[in-house]
């Protein structure tokens, strides 16, 4: 296929405000229809958005023949239900972060997208951005030393009540919205050494089920320890700091370069140095990457076992912090 054409499951902003873009400047892509529970709904998000065509139903939108790839950036709770129905229906899956609501979940949804032979992927941009191949290519260079300690933040004010993401059964929370990126990151720069210690501590609602804010840590196999906080209520700041036994660098908007000037403060034996990086669409980069997958039957840069890791130490966490069931 020239293009994958792709159908988008639900009228979410995001896909409005960020993979609609980056499909319709994809090299590679074709976004095709988009569906919606409402039909009414999706006729005007379609016509507003220039959608080719709009689906009464998500059931709908899989049964077309050709779609050959949906992007599922429904709420957390629903990931799991429609990755299984489309891979069912041949479609390969770029599923929203966080993969599921726990490991169990990551890991059906990772085993039926094989035994269909669909690729997917979780969609963790951050990583297609240039900036993290610098920080990759500092790294393997040996200027910072052993690795040793990684410290990441993420959080915003939520402050609307009734956002999804402060409902238990959707699958809210401060650790499954900002903070997977927190643990993806700590794994990342682990190179998915084993974690032999894990600790959690949360601020939860009434309810014991969402966090408003999170805290935790790791201490991974081969040394490196990782502590990272998350929240609902703190004012908005994201970073990471990668510490080596010789240097160390600071990433000034590790997961959404796109709401400031991409930065890296390196310190080195040789003194401190800044490096900026110019605007670059990380979305349109991931669709790209999916799309290549797609066509060449590659495995993708987030793997599903990855995924599934993921959730791992997500459920690690929680049951750390003591969080209802």
């Amino acid at each position: 296929m020239d293009k994958v054409n792709w159908g988008i499951l639900g009228t979410a902003r995001i896909a409005e405000q960020q993979l609609i873009p980056a499909m319709q400047s994809a090299v590679n892509a074709h976004l095709l229809g988009v569906a919606s529970r409402n039909e009414t709904q999706a006729n005007a998000y379609a016509q507003h958005n220039g959608i080719e065509r709009a689906y009464g139903s998500y059931a709908q939108l899989l049964a077309d023949p050709d779609i050959d790839a949906v992007y599922i950036p429904l709420p957390n709770d629903l990931h799991a239900e429609w990755t299984l129905q489309a891979a069912q229906a041949g479609k390969h899956v770029l599923c929203e972060k966080p993969a599921a609501l726990n490991a169990a979940q990551a890991r059906e949804m990772v085993q039926a997208c094989a035994a269909h032979d669909v690729v997917f992927m979780e969609a963790f941009m951050y990583p297609f951005h240039p900036q993290w191949d610098r920080v990759r290519e500092l790294l393997n260079s040996g200027e910072l030393g052993e690795l040793k300690i990684v410290h990441a933040n993420f959080s915003y004010p939520l402050e609307n009540p009734a956002d999804i993401r402060w409902h238990p059964q959707m699958g809210g929370g401060s650790l499954y919205d900002v903070g997977c990126y927190c643990v993806h990151v700590a794994r990342s720069l682990a190179d998915n050494a084993p974690t032999v210690e894990v600790q959690g501590i949360a601020q939860f609602m009434e309810d014991g089920v969402v966090d408003k804010s999170f805290t935790g840590a790791f201490k991974f196999a081969n040394g490196l320890l990782a502590h990272f906080d998350c929240s609902f209520e703190a004012a908005d700041r994201q970073f990471v700091e990668i510490v080596g036994s010789r240097g160390s660098i600071q990433v000034l908007y590790p997961f959404r370069p796109d709401m400031g000037t991409p930065t890296l403060i390196v310190h080195g034996p040789s003194g401190e140095h800044r490096e900026t990086f110019p605007t670059t669409d990380m979305y349109k980069l991931q669709v790209e990457h999916f799309g290549d997958c797609v066509q060449s039957q590659q495995t993708p840069r987030n793997t599903g076992e990855d995924s599934i890791r993921n959730m791992e130490h997500i459920d690690a966490l929680y049951t750390a912090a003591g969080r209802q069931s």
